[in-house]
């Protein structure tokens, strides 16, 4: 059988493809931060590959893109912008008034960025109509120049939030920036106001809102007192005089409110009679209270004008009648209060009477207006304003009746009647500090105020002075001095307590000024028994609180150095851990022209109690002596070298 071979019938072949070309790879002209960070290839998508694939998180900054036609755009952008800001600068030359354009020109000779150039012109544009009209009221001269310092743009400047916003003009001729003044009249009410307050806060607030000269309520020499004052508590350059030189610490503003206190010509006002009061207590702490004192026997007289003023208003109910009639309480309140803490702590005559009207009420509840701790974060607190306000001035009238006998400069009392007197006091003291309201008491586990730190202090400082006065009235012809009581002493160390707790809640590094006298006669006090660990610890910690306090105010770098010198002439040994401290103290903040321009009348509290002799009392004296013995211990000592 013969095989046959079988052929295969094949399929016609496929018809040939002609290739598809590659699509060539797109050029990427911005990769994601992700990707130029690896060095790799990126999608230019938003997201990217890359990104997606391994779940991160893409970003693209447009402004690397470097293709012609959109950085052309961008350069484009940027010169319009810089056109707009001209035209904006010109706007400001051709229509703004004439504190603004001195402003502007003292601000672009500073040499600024145009983002600094930007932020103030953007600023200053936004009410220029209103505040221009308002601008002429205040009747500035064209050769008056506004002495505002560059301002210098920080991370705490523009994040600082204040609690009031108020216009700079027409109240003051220093400077025309309302967040500068925001920033000073918030610093005021959060830290001086609450303590010895003598006006009332939401009036002042709304008429300073509505920038009328003719208000009765806010005027510039009350304005200018109040920054004068303020400029303690705020670390803004534009708060010196000469941004270099601590010492001119809210200056411009003190001789502003000078200015325009003179220029009022005797006519006696409720806001002038408030702007004494707080110009008065501004020059004690800048170091200044030989001025002050004048200040204060002008604020007695205007304060009787005031009462025979307040005879002379209508009893209707009129809002504007009402509202004279309650601050004016307020005020002539308030002026006691304060001018009898100032004449207990300077040991003179007390210069206003206990007023003949009644305290203002008290409100214990929770709608009056909030506590801020501004410039810190935080939220609103109740106050309790009215509640603290009537406290202190109870308060008053217990120390009002040992001033009056101890300082009136008329009667000489015998020992047995400052001993009757402390006696009645004492008494006097332990009812009111039992009675206190709930919300003005300290407790554990509840937010304490630093008004309310303060209103302790004093009571604590109060029983300190009457007790060792009048173991000075009782024992003074003793050569030998007896040392603090163990009553002094216990109250010293609360001082240091409610010190550590307004550390601990609202930091070291601001509180208000009334502290500087409760913490000067603690640690006078604790110099007797420093010995004791307990006083130790307690004197320690009130060093630091006045080390802090000598960078803001003159009087407590006085009153540090007075603690320093006295401790050395009592031969006391400060603790070590005081050392560095007041090596820093003389390098940094004291220094050969510590004492230039310390004109203070505030006592040594050491001499008042007899515990250093033969001393002045009074701190700018005291301190002139050991200047002078030092400065004639190193002209001995380079009269030995050579």
């Amino acid at each position: 059988m013969t095989s046959e071979r079988k052929q295969r019938i094949l399929a016609p072949a496929a018809p040939v493809k002609e290739p598809v070309p590659r699509a060539s790879a797109r050029k990427v002209s911005t990769a994601c931060s992700n990707c130029r960070l690896k060095k790799a290839r990126c999608s230019g998508t938003a997201p990217c590959d890359s990104c997606v694939k391994h779940d991160l998180e893409c970003n693209i900054d447009e402004a690397t893109d470097s293709r012609r036609k959109i950085n052309l755009k961008r350069k484009i952008d940027s010169l319009e912008g810089d056109r707009d800001l001209f035209v904006q600068v010109l706007e400001i030359l051709r229509n703004g008034g004439v504190t603004r354009v001195h402003s502007l020109l003292q601000l672009i000779r500073s040499n600024p960025s145009l983002e600094e150039l930007q932020l103030f012109v953007e600023d200053k544009l936004k009410d220029i109509s209103a505040l221009d009209s308002t601008i002429d009221e205040v009747r500035l001269s064209d050769e008056f120049v506004v002495k505002i310092p560059r301002r210098v743009l920080n991370i705490k400047r523009l994040a600082d939030q204040p609690v009031f916003r108020v216009p700079a003009i027409p109240w003051t001729r220093i400077t025309d920036d309302d967040h500068f003044v925001s920033h000073l009249v918030s610093l005021y009410f959060t830290w001086r106001y609450p303590c010895f307050p003598c006006l009332d806060q939401d009036i002042f607030i709304r008429d300073m809102k509505k920038a009328k000269l003719s208000s009765q309520f806010c005027s510039p020499f009350l304005v200018n007192a109040i920054l004068a004052d303020a400029c303690a508590y705020s670390d803004f350059a534009e708060a010196y005089e000469v941004p270099s030189d601590p010492s001119t610490r809210g200056l411009h503003f003190y001789n502003e409110a000078k200015r325009c206190f003179e220029q009022e010509d005797g006519h006696s006002t409720l806001a002038t009679v408030q702007g004494l009061a707080v110009l008065s207590t501004c020059a004690c702490f800048m170091g200044k209270d030989r001025r002050g004192w004048i200040y204060q026997g002008q604020l007695a007289f205007a304060a009787k004008e005031l009462q025979r003023t307040l005879r002379t208003i209508s009893s209707g109910s009129s809002n504007e009648a009402s509202d004279i009639r309650r601050v004016t309480d307020l005020t002539l309140w308030g002026l006691y209060n304060m001018t009898i803490a100032t004449a207990f702590a300077y040991q003179k005559p007390p210069l206003i009477e206990k007023p003949s009207r009644p305290c203002p009420p008290s409100f214990h509840d929770n709608d009056g207006p909030l506590w801020h701790p501004y410039p810190h974060d935080g939220d609103g607190l109740q106050g309790h304003y009215t509640c603290y306000f009537n406290g202190l001035s109870e308060l008053t009238t217990i120390v009002d009746d040992w001033c009056t006998l101890l300082f009136d400069g008329f009667t000489n009392p015998t020992p047995d009647e400052v001993q009757d007197m402390k006696n009645k006091v004492r008494k006097r003291l332990g009812v009111w500090e039992k009675t206190l309201m709930p919300c003005l008491r300290i407790e554990t586990g509840r937010v304490i105020l630093p008004h309310v730190l303060c209103l302790h202090m004093y009571y604590h400082n109060t029983c300190i002075t009457i007790t060792e006065l009048a173991k000075t009235a009782e024992h003074g012809t003793q050569e030998r001095h007896l040392g603090p009581e163990e009553m002094s002493l216990s109250a010293a160390r609360q001082i240091a307590g409610l010190m550590e707790i307004h550390r601990s809640t609202w930091g070291i590094d601001i509180f208000p000024a009334s502290h500087i006298h409760w913490i000067a006669v603690a640690m006078f006090t604790l110099l007797g028994q420093l010995d004791v660990p307990a006083n130790q610890e307690a004197f320690i910690n009130l060093c630091v609180a006045a080390k802090v306090a000598s960078r803001r105010w003159p009087l407590a770098r006085g009153t540090l150095r007075t603690v320093q010198v006295t401790a050395k002439k009592l031969g006391v040994r400060l603790p070590s851990e005081t050392d560095a401290l007041f090596i820093d103290f003389e390098r940094e903040i004291w220094g050969p022209r510590g004492r230039i321009g310390l004109s203070s009348l505030y006592p040594n509290f050491a001499v008042l109690t007899g515990t250093l002799r033969n001393e002045a009392v009074e701190m700018d004296k005291f301190l002139e002596k050991e200047d002078g013995l030092e400065a004639l211990d190193l002209a001995e000592d380079d009269e030995m070298v050579l």
